[in-house]
């Protein structure tokens, strides 16, 4: 990529999104961040970007968004709805919209960076996951992203594409990961189920390395690649660093996956009588009681990946913006 180039970032408010909006300006380029009218841009404050408002779902509100764009970075996505539905609009129908805007108004497109999730792939069993492996995705987040890979997959002969799978996604901002902070903090240690897993995760700067070599890395159109962290990890292991960071001590509780599963079911009866979506859900549930651990090898072999942060420092950086921002 090159100093005044244009990149257009879905989910540029959001997370990864506006580490990865921080990053193209501070290499020069003109970052179009597409953002609902409603959305909370804080993150994006004092940042040189040219805010697009438009929602990538309805087709019309693309019109002439895509056009003299060079890159496309799809970051943003749906990661809880109340049914199929609201997955399948945002991470498929979405992704279908974002493609035949690029084929209509940005035929020289350079590349189209699709973040898309480990979930699509499925969970790894007791060896990391490669992503030439079958896709055995467990919910329907995981389903609708792999969906939204097909969309983009689609195109690839004429749309250059790479496609980018991340495990769980933390670093300062992440309010996923916040709760299990706040419960080392209290001094507990959850575990779902009584058998050990493992699981890779991705410092958000890890991951806008990986969106930035995708975009510039001569690979074949339609690659996928997993992006993370060099080594999986026990929960025992990612609460230990967390406990570190925090100076604290916690005690592990292990609950039983039945016990989840049923607060899970009464967290979605809630959520459903109040009209409103929650990420606890069973599907959640079974998604984190299983491994979760994938190999680089070939994100390292051809764009060049090399995780910069383990979670020793990645967590130590996070709990200390927790802190900092007075999130805990």
């Amino acid at each position: 990529m090159q100093k005044g180039e244009r990149a257009l970032i879905t989910g540029g408010n959001g997370f990864a999104g506006s580490f990865l909006a921080a990053e193209l300006v501070k290499m020069g380029l003109e970052a179009h961040c597409l953002v609902r009218s409603t959305a909370n841009l804080r993150w994006l404050e004092g940042l040189k970007v040219k805010l697009v408002f438009g929602e990538f779902t309805k087709k019309n509100n693309l019109k002439g968004l895509l056009s003299g764009i060079d890159y496309v970075f799809h970051c943003a996505g749906a990661k809880q709805g109340r049914d199929w539905a609201d997955f399948a609009n945002v991470n498929v129908l979405g992704t279908r919209n974002l493609v035949e805007g690029v084929l209509a108004e940005a035929p020289k497109l350079k590349r189209f960076v699709y973040v898309s999730s480990m979930a699509a792939m499925g969970p790894s069993g007791s060896l990391p996951s490669k992503e030439e492996q079958t896709c055995s995705p467990l919910t329907f987040y995981g389903t609708s992203k792999l969906k939204g890979e097909e969309e983009v997959l689609r195109r690839k002969s004429v749309i250059p594409s790479v496609i980018l799978r991340p495990p769980a996604v933390y670093g300062p901002r992440d309010e996923d990961m916040l709760a299990m902070f706040k419960a080392v903090k209290f001094g507990v240690k959850p575990v779902f189920g009584f058998k050990e897993k493992r699981l890779n995760l991705c410092y958000v700067y890890d991951l806008v390395q990986g969106c930035v070599l995708a975009a510039d890395a001569q690979v074949k159109s339609g690659s996928v690649y997993n992006i993370a962290d060099e080594q999986s990890h026990t929960w025992e292991e990612v609460y230990r660093e967390m406990s570190a960071a925090l100076k604290t001590k916690a005690l592990k509780i292990k609950i039983p996956v039945g016990l989840i599963l049923t607060s899970a079911l009464i967290s979605e009866l809630l959520a459903k009588a109040a009209g409103k979506s929650t990420i606890f859900t069973r599907q959640k549930v079974r998604e984190m009681s299983c491994d979760w651990a994938c190999d680089i090898g070939k994100a390292r072999a051809e764009l060049g990946y090399k995780p910069v942060y383990d979670i020793k420092k990645g967590i130590a950086l996070t709990a200390q913006w927790y802190i900092e921002n007075g999130w805990l």
